[in-house]
């Protein structure tokens, strides 16, 4: 007889009734990181650090025949760790797509960073010639939806804005990248002097990115974070004070930064940076710290789509709700 009255309580109570379906439905909305993430992420930071940083470095070094013979070595490791880059940031984009499509998020996200990832395949076989302005301008569509999404999370507000300023910072470097194919395609003179305010504005929001990164996921840091996050940041600023012109010189081939502020503001930044990381992966929440160094790995204003595609997923990869947050959003 109880056993009658319980089932009759639930069939009776709408309540039991649309919870399962809710549940399933919450599961369903629910995107995930790539299965692949730590490969892409090492693949990334091979390409950063060996072929743009590394092997570059070397030309500074005098040569004898064994550094010839290990320089031979690295770059061969370097196109090694940049090809493979290139492919999974690849796999990564399409994984996007279909997370999004999936989920039913935002299709028109889904269809920018699905032609973004065509046209880079495209563009291997033909140049770019009048595309390249639309490749641009889908560019630009896939950092504005994804920016706006951090701005939506339910977090927060150190947490929107540390995903919020470095899309920002991409936004401002793609206009300076974007206005000599518009000035071109409009038969104008130039380049135009305003897209350098473009990007001394946005190595300024890089450097004010690496604050909010700081305090959305740094600020409980320990000794032992703060010691690891020293090493980066002690590195580059005992180079720098040593060999400035050299260092510079490295720093915009690697990523993309003039230097144009005082030396210490970057040796800041990269230690808090640094910090935030390590406190990351200390605290076991490895998907944000494989989206800090993808953020890293792709620089500030990528020269080559596979970098460009690095940041974009670590912007996506930022952007994603914690499950937790999802299913609540879900039953409000």
């Amino acid at each position: 007889m109880e056993g009658m009255n319980l089932l009759h309580s639930i069939i009776s109570n709408p309540v039991h009734r649309r919870r399962p379906f809710r549940a399933s439905r919450t599961l369903a909305r629910t995107a995930t990181a790539p299965p692949f993430l730590a490969l892409l992420t090492a693949a990334a930071l091979a390409d950063w650090l060996v072929t743009r940083t590394a092997t570059r470095l070397a030309i500074f070094i005098p040569k004898t025949p064994e550094m010839i013979a290990g320089y031979q070595w690295l770059n061969w490791i370097g196109q090694f760790g940049s090809t493979l880059g290139a492919l999974t940031a690849l796999a990564g984009l399409s994984w996007i797509v279909r997370e999004e499509w999936r989920t039913q998020r935002t299709p028109w996200l889904a269809a920018a960073i699905a032609s973004l990832g065509g046209l880079s395949i495209v563009f291997l076989a033909a140049a770019p010639g009048a595309w390249l302005l639309g490749y641009y301008l889908l560019m630009l569509i896939a950092l504005f939806g994804l920016g706006g999404r951090s701005l939506r999370l339910v977090q927060p507000q150190t947490v929107r804005f540390a995903a919020f300023l470095p899309a920002l910072a991409m936004m401002s470097a793609g206009l300076h990248q974007a206005s000599p194919a518009l000035y071109a395609a409009l038969n104008l003179p130039g380049p135009p002097m305003w897209s350098n305010q473009f990007y001394l504005g946005g190595e300024c929001l890089v450097l004010a990115g690496a604050l909010a990164i700081w305090l959305a996921y740094g600020r409980g840091a320990g000794i032992l974070a703060w010691l690891i996050a020293a090493l980066p940041a002690f590195g580059f600023a005992s180079t720098y004070l040593f060999a400035p012109a050299m260092t510079a010189t490295i720093v915009i081939w690697s990523n993309g930064l003039t230097l144009f502020l005082p030396w210490w503001v970057y040796a800041l930044a990269l230690w808090l940076t640094g910090a935030a990381l390590a406190q990351r992966f200390l605290a076991a929440d490895r998907r944000t710290g494989w989206a800090i160094m993808l953020l890293a790995a792709a620089g500030y204003a990528p020269q080559l789509s596979s970098q460009f595609h690095y940041g974009l997923i670590a912007l996506w990869l930022l952007a994603l709700p914690p499950a937790a947050e999802a299913m609540d959003r879900d039953h409000v």
